[in-house]
C-alpha cells in the first residue's frame, strides 16, 4: 500500500501523459483544420520533434514504476506514514508534467509556426537578365536529346532558377525569337512565373519563321528600359547561330554602347558535327525531315559567328553543355538595387511557444513537493512502534 500512496498511477498518467498529449492533439487538429496558406512553418521537416513529448512522458512513467518497486521493497508499513506525511503526489506529478509540456512547446518553437499577414518592403539587389530563346525550326534538330530547344530549356531551368548561386534577387526576362520576336515575360523577380512560361515556349512561339538574331537583341534591349542606372544588364542568347537577316554583331555593339547591355551567346547544338544534322519537320523522333526545294535541310552550330556576337557585346561564348560555368561567372558580377518590392509575409510566432516553455521551466522548481504539516499523528505512531 505504500507505493500507491506515494506514486498513484492516475495522478501521474494525468499530468505526464494525458495533459501534454491533449495539447499535442489540439495542435495537430488546428494545423489540419486551418485553411491552405493560413498557417505555415519555417521547418516543417522537423515534425518528428513532436515524438520527444511522448518519449519524455514514457520515460517519466518508467521512472515512477521503478520508484514504486523500491518503495514496496524497502519501506515498511510502520515507516510509511512518516514518509508520506507531507508529500503531495499531485505536486510531484505536476512538476514532471510541466517539464514534459515545456518540451512540447520547445519542439513547436523549433518547427517555427507562422500565421497572420503583414507587408514587408524589401530592396531587391541583383542583375537584370533577359533570356532570348531561339524557337526557329532548326532548334528541333536532335544532335542534343531530346531536341536542341528542349535541352536549352532544361539547362535554363536548372542553372538560372534551381541553382541557389544565381537565383536570389536577380530579375529575369524571357523572349522567344525566330524571324520575329515575342516577349513572354518582362523583367521580374517572380521566378515561378518565368519557369512556367519557359515550359510553354516551343518552335512556333514566335509569329514568323526564319531567324533574326539582330531583331532579338534589339527587342531584348528594350526590356531594360526601366532598369535603374548602374544596373548590370545581360542578354543570354540561346541559339544555334543560324541567321537569315544579318546584323547581329552590329546590334550587340549598339546595345553595349547605348545602354551598357552585355550580350552572352550560348551555342545550342553539337559543335563536333562538321556537316550539321537533319532538321525534322516536327518535334519527335519519328518526324520526317524538313525539305526545302526538295532537299533535306541540315543545321550546323555556328560557333565562330556566335563568338563574334559575344565579343562585340563584351560578353563571352559558351556551349550549352558548359552553361553552368558561365553562370558561375555571372554570379560574381556587380549587384545593384533593382527595385523595392512589397511582399506578403506571415508573422513568426515561435517566440510565444518558447516563452511559455521558459515560464514552465522557471515555475517548475518553485513548486514544493511537500505540503504544509498537517498533524503529528504519524510521528506518534512511529514513536510508539519503536518504543515497544
Amino acid at each position: 500500500m505504500n507505493a500507491p500512496r506515494l506514486y498513484p498511477w492516475s495522478t501521474w498518467l494525468a499530468w505526464v501523459i494525458a495533459a501534454p498529449l491533449v495539447l499535442l492533439i489540439l495542435g495537430v487538429a488546428l494545423v489540419v483544420g486551418s485553411a491552405p496558406g493560413e498557417l505555415l512553418f519555417d521547418s516543417p521537416e522537423l515534425w518528428w520533434l513532436a515524438f520527444v513529448v511522448p518519449t519524455a512522458g514514457l520515460m517519466a512513467i518508467y521512472g515512477v514504476a521503478r520508484k514504486r518497486r523500491s518503495v514496496d521493497a524497502f519501506v515498511s508499513e510502520a515507516l510509511a506514514p512518516l514518509l508520506t506525511e507531507r508529500i503531495s503526489p499531485t505536486r510531484q506529478a505536476c512538476r514532471v508534467g510541466m517539464v514534459v509540456t515545456a518540451l512540447l512547446f520547445v519542439a513547436v518553437g523549433i518547427i517555427g509556426p507562422r500565421w497572420g499577414i503583414y507587408l514587408e518592403k524589401q530592396k531587391v539587389h541583383g542583375v537584370d537578365v533577359v533570356v532570348a530563346m531561339d524557337v526557329s525550326r532548326s532548334m528541333l534538330a536532335r544532335d542534343l536529346e531530346p531536341s536542341r530547344i528542349e535541352y536549352a530549356k532544361r539547362v535554363v531551368r536548372q542553372q538560372l532558377i534551381e541553382r541557389a548561386v544565381f537565383q536570389r534577387a536577380n530579375r529575369l526576362g524571357l523572349l522567344a525569337f525566330a524571324g520575329s520576336t515575342s516577349v513572354k515575360v518582362p523583367l521580374t523577380t517572380d521566378h515561378l512565373a518565368f519557369r512556367n512560361k519557359l515550359e510553354t515556349i516551343n518552335v512556333g512561339s514566335a509569329p514568323r519563321g526564319g531567324t533574326s538574331i539582330a531583331a532579338a537583341i534589339r527587342r531584348a534591349s528594350d526590356l531594360f528600359a526601366k532598369s535603374p542606372e548602374g544596373a548590370t544588364k545581360i542578354i543570354l542568347l540561346f541559339t544555334d547561330g543560324e541567321d537569315h537577316e544579318g546584323g547581329p554583331v552590329e546590334a550587340a555593339e549598339l546595345a553595349l554602347e547605348e545602354r551598357g547591355i552585355r550580350t552572352f551567346t550560348i551555342g545550342v547544338g553539337d559543335a563536333s558535327r562538321s556537316v550539321g544534322v537533319q532538321v525534322p519537320l516536327a518535334a519527335g523522333s519519328t518526324a520526317k525531315p524538313f525539305l526545302h526545294d526538295g532537299q533535306i535541310v541540315f543545321s550546323r552550330l555556328d560557333v565562330a559567328g556566335l563568338r563574334k556576337i559575344a565579343d562585340a557585346g563584351r560578353g563571352s561564348y559558351a556551349g550549352v553543355q558548359d552553361f553552368h560555368r558561365l553562370v558561375d561567372a555571372l554570379a560574381g558580377l556587380k549587384k545593384a538595387q533593382l527595385t523595392t518590392e512589397e511582399r506578403t509575409r506571415h508573422k513568426p510566432r515561435y517566440q510565444w511557444f518558447l516563452a511559455v516553455a521558459l515560464l514552465l521551466l522557471t515555475l517548475e522548481p518553485m513548486i514544493r513537493e511537500r505540503g504544509p504539516k498537517r498533524t503529528d499523528v504519524a510521528r506518534r505512531v512511529w514513536q510508539q512502534e519503536f518504543s515497544t
